[in-house]
């Protein structure tokens, strides 16, 4: 974090030290989270990672339901049971229980890793038209707004909207 700051604070110094050469400079800036969660991939990965948890949900809950109806048959029937019949029932719920917690933990930790991959390559290939923007356009640099890069740019150096339309174009060339 402090070297990011430290390396904004040189980059506006050596800006604002060097008028002339500021002038020749084209900086812009985009919103690469904004241009995930906004472009035609990222809302199809968002739906399609929602269904999936709302799926592994429903899994979960029928799991949770039989835990319920489990314990309450050892509260109700538990105190007529022989004590064979009683160990039995409780190593059963036990077992069930464990095996709930672990399949919480597995379904989260794999839907938050299919969340990083998908999101991840979208923005490497945000990241991708950026640079291509950058060197078709001449901008000198293009900064990241959501990862702390400016608080403030003004909205004609903002970039995010076309990186947004140029991806979508060529999503849709992929689906096509």
């Amino acid at each position: 974090m402090r070297k990011s700051i430290g390396l904004m604070v040189f980059l506006v110094c050596f800006i604002f030290s060097a008028h002339a050469l500021a002038e020749e400079m084209k900086i812009v800036y985009a919103h690469l989270q904004r241009a995930l969660n906004e472009t035609d991939a990222g809302i199809a990965a968002k739906e399609e990672l929602t269904q999936e948890a709302e799926k592994r949900e429903g899994e979960l809950n029928a799991q949770q339901e039989e835990l319920k109806k489990l314990k309450e048959e050892m509260d109700k029937k538990g105190s007529v049971w022989n004590e064979e019949t009683r160990k039995k029932k409780e190593q059963e719920f036990t077992t069930k229980t464990q095996e709930f917690q672990k399949q919480y933990v597995q379904y989260g930790e794999e839907l938050n890793k299919k969340k990083l991959e998908r999101e991840g390559r979208i923005i490497d290939e945000l990241t991708k038209i950026v640079n291509e923007l950058a060197e078709k356009n001449g901008y000198t640099y293009v900064l990241e707004v959501s990862m702390g890069g400016i608080l403030y740019g003004p909205p004609e150096a903002d970039i995010t909207d076309e990186v947004i339309k140029i991806y979508n174009e060529k999503f849709k060339e992929k689906e096509g």
